[in-house]
């Protein structure tokens, strides 16, 4: 295998997802690769706007920062969803670049 990466400068995982597909479906399998399924998307654009918007909103009452898991209780509490991961939020946060507790400001 390591002189098929060298002579097509490819990975040893390519060359193995290719030798799997051809024994599962032949040439055929090799020469056309399968478009994959496209993902639900977790929120929607809106629904996106709308968690990016919620840290800026006075932090709840005890609190000095917003954490994922108050911003999850907040978005069920607004009812605009029923359940959600904090990793979607995180996810979705990450996208941004607004930090408002770190402390560079990017100047």
């Amino acid at each position: 295998m390591q002189e098929l990466c060298k002579a097509f400068d490819v990975s040893i995982a390519t060359v193995y997802n290719t030798h799997t597909r051809y024994q599962q479906g032949g040439v055929e399998a090799v020469q056309h690769d399968r478009v994959p399924a496209r993902r639900r998307q977790a929120l929607t654009g809106d629904e996106e706007a709308l968690l990016v918007a919620i840290p800026c909103s006075p932090v709840p009452e005890g609190q000095d920062h917003w954490t994922l898991r108050l911003l999850r209780n907040k978005r069920i509490e607004l009812g605009v969803v029923e359940r959600i991961a904090p990793a979607t939020i995180h996810a979705v946060l990450k996208k941004t670049i607004s930090n408002r507790g770190g402390r560079n400001r990017g100047v």
